[in-house]
């Protein structure tokens, strides 16, 4: 005879996965402990996100436009993960870390943290740092530093600090510190 099945576990109230079109939608959601927040707005709206407190993950698709900016750093504060796929933008200041995937296009300024894949686009100014896998195409200026694997390409000025590995190459000015084990794949403008 078969014991009948019953859970223990109490249900648990989920709202729907429909996606956020403002900055406040983004907020409210997290304020009420959501584990997953969707940002798909059009691409005519910038969305300015500020410290953003929650402990889940903030997935910015489509083709929104998103700057969010974190002043303290993540280890310090309960920031969520923030993920940018498909043909989205965003503007990073600050402290925020991110995960870049598909076509998106990412500005990274201030001490940003950006792990990019596939083909996406990154912009990393200041001191920015950058890990690149895939095919990613990257611009670095300032300070910034990019770890470049696979079949990334990389432009880089000013101070900035790139260490290739893989089939990874770069395109440099004088002043800029190349290393890795694939340095000989550099071209110096």
């Amino acid at each position: 005879m078969r014991r009948p099945t019953t859970s223990t576990r109490k249900p648990q109230c989920r709202t729907p996965r429909t996606s956020c079109r403002t900055a406040a939608d983004v907020v409210a959601r997290f304020a009420q402990g959501a584990k997953s927040v969707i940002i798909d707005s059009p691409p005519d709206q910038i969305l300015e996100l500020h410290n953003l407190v929650g402990t889940g993950t903030l997935r910015i698709t489509g083709t929104s436009r998103v700057r969010t900016t974190t002043s303290t750093p993540q280890q310090q504060t309960r920031s969520p993960a923030i993920v940018v796929t498909d043909a989205a933008h965003a503007q990073l200041h600050g402290h925020t870390r991110c995960h870049v995937y598909t076509i998106a296009i990412i500005e990274a300024f201030d001490d940003t943290e950006v792990e990019a894949r596939n083909k996406t686009t990154v912009y990393a100014v200041d001191r920015a740092r950058v890990r690149a896998t895939d095919e990613p195409t990257i611009y670095a200026y300032d300070q910034a530093t990019v770890h470049a694997e696979g079949h990334t390409t990389v432009h880089a000025t000013d101070n900035s600090r790139i260490l290739l590995h893989d089939n990874a190459h770069a395109t440099a000015q004088r002043g800029v510190t190349i290393q890795g084990p694939a340095r000989n794949n550099t071209q110096v403008r």
